[in-house]
């Protein structure tokens, strides 16, 4: 037998396991894996949906007793046989997962039904998974509502101002009677996006429809779902509510197509750039993942029910704002102040490039979404690989919920966090020059974080402040006597107040040193107030008693 076979046999073993000792080391023992978040007893939550069914400020109480004590990131499991939720409420959790980690955090969980049919099988913004089609729509809408582009529409912004303090005029033309303002935001915002949507101003009637099909459908999102387990059984036994779901987005499709085509033909459309709006880019747009192909009919419908969504949330900003103006008359006057400073009184209207140089009416706007988020959880992340975060294992596929009202309502960030005060936004307060998009660091979330963040926010951010500081120039905010406003929230499609902000609104003197004049001594009398009760105050501590 040959020697030089068992020795070259030898001479290899030996390298082999010579190597594996000296540079693979860790392929002999397997790493532990990192635990998974600690769960909370689904017992309290399945107590709470029986005896109350579902209450947002309850579930949110709940929620917080648990992070309390089992830390920022936690796991939620209702039924044995469910998927199991993780929530998240620190500030630094949510940066280290939606920022540094956004990738992996960027999924959506699979729809369900009705979801499935209202958005053409995830085919938007919003609901679309992590890829190349949301990428292309998000970019599309991006383009769309870039700051440079935003001018266009102010033409429509303009007119849709001048018809809401019409409305509002209307309702108390003495300046005498309570108002109920939020239908006439909501008209208002409704005229501006359909304009930017589809580049024409429509009728009323048609914006009454339009509004009512959209309020409809958006209640979906979040009333109870009983199309979500055995959709197919659930669409027999639940049919008539089936039927009308499916003729209402059947209307409202009909309507949008009118439109998108009617805009086809306009002359503006194929004047690139003219009266420019929302379904040219739309009509523009081809999916080259899908062999080039245009957008089919019910995707479009979808994208421009998605585009008018955003009336929603800033109807509820806008109104929330305007509770808190007539309730804290200090900071009314103060935001007059800063707007006069700005704007002449003989200026018609205040005109959007002023905005820039309101600080204070910022602060006022980035308090309101602080301290009344539209939204109090994100809607759903799903992880869309293993990740670890705070020392815990996410899974691949988990379905992650963000509190939004948690990190905005943060004792460690904000001092008082329940109290509306818009200085802490200013120079020296825990909020000057925040980050409303987080890159830095997430102080609030009202917008989102990262790569799913909310594509509108600087729109909203826009519209807000320029209705605001108009609606304070032309009309003074006050509760109506003895009626004091109410904070309380309920959960609609946003988190609207539970009862309608009721008003007096009264025109204000346009002219006006006397007006001014009026406000300084009015001013200078409850300073002079204020001291005469603090001097009684300390008089009543000196006398001793007997």
């Amino acid at each position: 037998m040959d020697w030089r076979l068992p020795f070259i046999v030898f001479l290899f073993l030996f390298i082999f396991f010579l190597l594996k000792q000296l540079h693979l080391p860790h392929l002999a023992a397997k790493r532990p894996k990192p635990p998974l978040p600690p769960v909370a007893s689904p017992l309290p939550f399945l107590s709470l949906f029986c005896n109350h069914g579902f209450s947002l400020s309850k579930l949110e109480l709940l929620l917080r007793r648990f992070h309390s004590f089992l830390g920022p990131i936690l796991t939620l499991r209702l039924l044995p046989f469910a998927p199991p939720v993780i929530f998240i409420s620190g500030a630094s959790a949510a940066h280290d997962a939606l920022i540094q980690q956004g990738d992996a955090f960027a999924g959506r969980p699979p729809a369900v039904e009705p979801f499935i049919f209202l958005t053409a099988g995830s085919r938007d913004i919003s609901f679309a998974d992590y890829g190349p089609l949301w990428r292309l729509l998000r970019g599309n809408l991006f383009r769309v509502l870039h700051p440079s582009r935003l001018h266009l529409f102010a033409p429509a912004r303009r007119c849709a101002l001048l018809f809401l303090l019409r409305k509002l005029q209307s309702q108390s033309p003495d300046g005498s009677g309570i108002i109920l303002p939020k239908e006439s935001f909501r008209r208002a915002l409704f005229n501006l996006h359909i304009s930017m949507c589809f580049g024409e101003k429509l009728k009323e009637r048609e914006i009454r429809e339009i509004e009512s099909l959209q309020l409809f459908l958006l209640s979906l999102f979040t009333t109870f779902n009983v199309f979500a387990v055995l959709p197919a059984v659930a669409k027999l036994l639940y049919h008539k509510r089936w039927k009308k779901i499916v003729d209402a987005r059947k209307r409202q499709a009909a309507i949008f197509l009118s439109l998108i085509k009617r805009r086809r033909k306009h002359e503006d459309y194929h004047r690139k750039g003219v009266n420019y709006c929302y379904v040219d880019s739309l009509l523009d747009l081809r999916l080259p993942e899908e062999e080039g192909r245009w957008l089919l009919i019910n995707e479009a419908v979808n994208l421009c029910h998605e585009f008018l969504s955003g009336v929603e949330t800033t109807t509820t900003v806008l109104e929330w704002t305007m509770a808190e103006l007539a309730k804290h008359q200090e900071v009314q006057r103060k935001l007059l102040k800063e707007i006069k400073s700005i704007v002449a009184g003989d200026e018609d209207l205040l005109e959007e490039e002023q905005l820039k140089k309101m600080s204070y009416l910022k602060a006022v706007v980035l308090e309101a979404l602080r301290r009344h988020p539209p939204s109090h959880f994100l809607l759903p992340h799903s992880v869309r690989d293993d990740v670890v975060l705070n020392g815990y294992l996410i899974p691949r596929g988990t379905e992650v919920r963000f509190s939004v009202a948690n990190m905005n309502w943060d004792e460690k960030i904000w001092e008082d966090p329940m109290d509306f005060r818009p200085e802490r936004f200013m120079a020296g307060g825990e909020g000057e020059g925040v980050d409303v998009t987080g890159k830095k660091e997430i102080k609030m979330m009202t917008f989102g974080a990262g790569k799913r963040m909310c594509p509108g926010q600087g729109l909203a951010m826009l519209h807000v402040e320029f209705m605001v500081a108009n609606l304070v120039r032309e009309f003074e905010w006050k509760e109506a006597e003895g009626e004091k406003v109410d904070l309380s929230e309920k959960l609609e499609f946003t988190i609207v107040m539970k009862n309608p902000l009721r008003v007096l609104i009264s025109p204000r003197k346009r002219n006006s040193d006397e007006e001014e004049e009026e406000e300084e001594e009015d001013e200078e009398k409850r300073k002079k107030k204020k001291e005469i009760l603090s001097s009684g105050e300390q008089m009543r501590v000196r006398v001793p008693l007997g």
